[in-house]
């Protein structure tokens, strides 16, 4: 049984005092913080690399008494991670590395091929790339999504409908 936001508030406080907690916050997160990173990088290697630095930021963290949402803030550093990466890597290594292997990014859909799934979510506007992943893979709710990313929930919802049109009529046009 998942934990709640409580008890993932919970153990990121006490992550640093508590191995239990730290492996507990791990074994918890760690497969949904995979899965937001590989969805923004689709490179293996690179989401393994946000989630441990996700991971080092959460423990090096001086506060974390105004933490109120564990499951937001724990996919928010993962997100904040893998955008930084992709930032690192310049404009040739990009287009060369980003070649998606369907074995890079994890199942998360009931969709018949994923590797057209994944380059139709590649196309997506970063912003509604960003929102359909957090809301899909994070299973963060629309105003945990606004919150994250400073918008206001009207524009989040619409960008999300936006996000599942484009990607229905990408699929729709794929179909062999």
């Amino acid at each position: 049984m998942p934990a709640d936001q409580s008890q993932l508030t919970e153990w990121i406080r006490s992550m640093k005092q508590s191995r239990e907690a730290f492996t507990s916050l791990y074994e918890e997160m760690s497969r949904p913080m995979y899965t937001v990173a590989c969805r923004i990088l689709c490179n293996r290697a690179d989401a393994e690399d946000a989630v441990q630095e996700a991971f080092l930021k959460m423990l090096r963290r001086e506060r974390t008494d105004d933490i109120e949402n564990g499951r937001a803030y724990i996919l928010q550093t993962v997100r904040n991670e893998a955008l930084m990466i992709l930032r690192k890597r310049s404009h040739e290594e990009l287009t060369e590395d980003v070649a998606v292997d369907s074995e890079d990014c994890p199942d998360s859909f009931a969709w018949e091929n994923e590797i057209l799934i994944t380059e139709a979510i590649e196309r997506l506007e970063p912003s509604e790339r960003d929102i359909f992943t957090l809301h899909v893979n994070g299973d963060l709710t629309f105003e945990e999504i606004a919150r994250i990313l400073d918008m206001s929930l009207s524009a989040v919802y619409r960008r999300y409908r936006k996000a599942q049109k484009t990607l229905r009529k990408m699929m729709n046009g794929s179909s062999r």
